[in-house]
């Protein structure tokens, strides 16, 4: 069987859902949420009792409740928020497998970007997604990854520079998204990456390269992936791990951040915050992630490789936390500095497709964001960093209508992003049932990948 097709149970629980919550008439019939509070990502106030009407996938208006609204289906969005459909701007799906789809959307992920995977793969799944025969979040992606070694089968060797230039052509020639760079790639060859992406109308993201410092990537254009690739390199060449943890606390309170980050204001330079999945690894040191009745959401192909991983030494685990730390100072600096972040899981292996961006959300917050600050990184913020905020990113007229329905205020507290009643994406309505089968079917789908 192949890896979407998993078990013949898995596939018929898979075509049960997409056939009762997506696939039906092209277009989605109209949807009013009335009396509903909708949070404004933009950065204004809050606006309660408005209805949200919702046509041919877009949204079409955003008043305050008045009359009935013929012809439409209702749903009831008093005591209710309304908020953006969120995005994880770092998954890796191939590595998560097809199980994760569902997942994502019953977590209220409506977008993501995919930072290295099979090109192919992924490609078939936005199809299928697109002409609704399979349910799943609107992926932007970059297919393979640009490295000066290749470590793993979704890593692409560049080459010398004129090598790498040709590379870059022929990824825009097959309509990628952006181009994804990982450390190894050499200094050379990463400028002639940088430009050539620029020439034809393609931006980098990734991890800054060893050889490249970060004001030199900031300057590049580059938008940067992960708070640890500050500390790569350039940086940590001369460190021990124990070392570390030290060096980037001294770099946060000697004004040297300060410097860096002011730069990244001035060159808008966004960066993607990770650290929730650093915090759930040193938080589950040994197999005690397995007990976590959520992985029942995670590919059995990934937890099998992750139960079998060496054990990690107990001084590493313990420079590993310490190193974390230091990373949620640097986070704290960032925001204080006025950095565009934006909210990523690095879905891949066994991190949990979904819950880990709530997760994210909440450790953005803990680094001293507000609630609002972080579902900007997750929704606004990205959609900024895409280019497309006239398209997703917050509740207006016209934006793409891919919006979550929540139980409770998230503004008050961010924990209440995971209260989700409903998911809208592209215009149709996905309610608590539907939302509770596409857990079910990516449980199911995940037993067998």
């Amino acid at each position: 069987m192949t890896r979407l097709a998993g078990s013949v149970s898995a596939v018929v629980l898979w075509m049960q859902v997409c056939a009762t919550a997506v696939v039906g008439a092209p277009v989605p019939p109209p949807i009013a949420i009335t009396h509903v509070t909708v949070i404004d990502t933009r950065g204004g106030p809050s606006q309660p009792d408005m209805t949200v009407l919702i046509r041919d996938g877009r949204i079409a208006r955003v008043e305050r409740t008045a009359g009935a609204i013929p012809g439409v289906t209702i749903v009831e969005g008093r005591g209710k928020f309304l908020i953006p459909g969120l995005w994880d701007a770092h998954v890796h799906l191939s590595w998560a497998t097809a199980s994760a789809l569902p997942v994502l959307v019953a977590n209220g992920v409506t977008g993501v970007r995919d930072c290295g995977s099979d090109l192919t793969e992924i490609d078939r799944w936005r199809s299928k997604i697109a002409d609704g025969s399979l349910i799943g979040p609107r992926i932007v992606r970059a297919g393979p990854i640009l490295n000066g070694r290749s470590f793993n089968r979704y890593q692409l060797e560049t080459g010398n520079p004129d090598q790498a230039r040709g590379i870059v052509r022929l990824l825009k020639w097959v309509g990628v998204d952006f181009i994804k760079v990982h450390r190894r790639v050499p200094r050379d060859v990463y400028f002639a990456i940088v430009d050539e992406a620029g020439k034809q109308g393609l931006k980098v993201v990734g991890h800054i390269p060893m050889t490249v410092r970060p004001e030199e990537a900031a300057d590049a254009g580059q938008l940067i992936e992960h708070e640890e690739t500050l500390f790569e390199g350039t940086f940590s060449e001369s460190l021990t791990a124990a070392q570390l943890p030290e060096a980037i606390h001294r770099f946060v309170a000697d004004g040297a951040a300060d410097s860096l980050f002011a730069r990244f204001v001035r060159d808008h330079t966004p960066v993607t915050s990770t650290l929730a999945a650093w915090h759930y690894a040193v938080g589950h040191p040994d197999s005690s992630w397995l007990s976590d009745p959520r992985m029942r959401y995670v590919a059995r192909s990934q937890k099998d490789a992750g139960r079998h991983a060496a054990p990690v030494a107990p001084d590493d685990m313990e420079n590993a936390r310490r190193t974390v730390a230091a990373y949620d100072q640097v986070l704290s600096r960032l925001n204080r500095a006025g950095v565009t972040l934006l909210a990523g899981t690095d879905l891949a292996g066994w991190r949990l497709p979904g819950f880990m961006l709530h997760e994210e959300l909440v450790t953005l917050v803990e680094a001293g964001l507000s609630p609002l600050q972080a579902l900007r990184a997750a929704t606004m913020n990205t959609a900024t960093a895409l280019g497309r905020e006239d398209e997703f990113g917050s509740v207006t007229v016209g934006r793409r209508a891919d919006l979550v329905l929540l139980d409770a205020d998230p503004l008050a507290d961010i924990h209440n992003s995971q209260r989700i009643a409903a998911v809208v994406l592209g215009g149709r309505l996905l309610r608590r049932a539907d939302l509770d089968s596409l857990l079910r079917a990516g449980a199911a789908m995940a037993r067998e990948n």
